[in-house]
């Protein structure tokens, strides 16, 4: 008979290492630190065509020239390059975390 597992979510067998060498939870949690790897990696990128696409119209609503739009991007990341490439990466992470589990 199987030893009884202390948690109330999974078996206990999730953290038994298996022949291949890894158990259920180091697979997983390699499988989340990998996503969450790049995520934050291609973080940057994501910040940078949300503000232009943010930046695509002006207040009144009418598109502007892209090339506008893409400077006032790069006005916001020149002014604070941590801040604007760390932007909205909490909420993409929660999102990982869901899609991923």
């Amino acid at each position: 008979m199987a030893p009884k597992s202390n948690s109330p979510f999974f078996g206990s067998d999730y953290f038994v290492v298996q022949p291949h060498g890894l158990s259920q939870f180091q697979t997983m949690t390699a499988y989340l630190g990998g996503s969450a790897f790049q995520t934050i990696v291609d973080n940057p990128v994501t910040a940078y065509r949300q503000l232009v696409q943010q930046y695509a119209k002006d207040l009144s609503g009418k598109t502007v020239d892209p090339r506008v739009a893409s400077a006032e991007a790069k006005a916001v990341f020149r002014a604070n390059p941590v801040a604007a490439s760390m932007s909205g990466v909490g909420p993409r992470l929660v999102g990982v975390g869901f899609k991923r589990v």
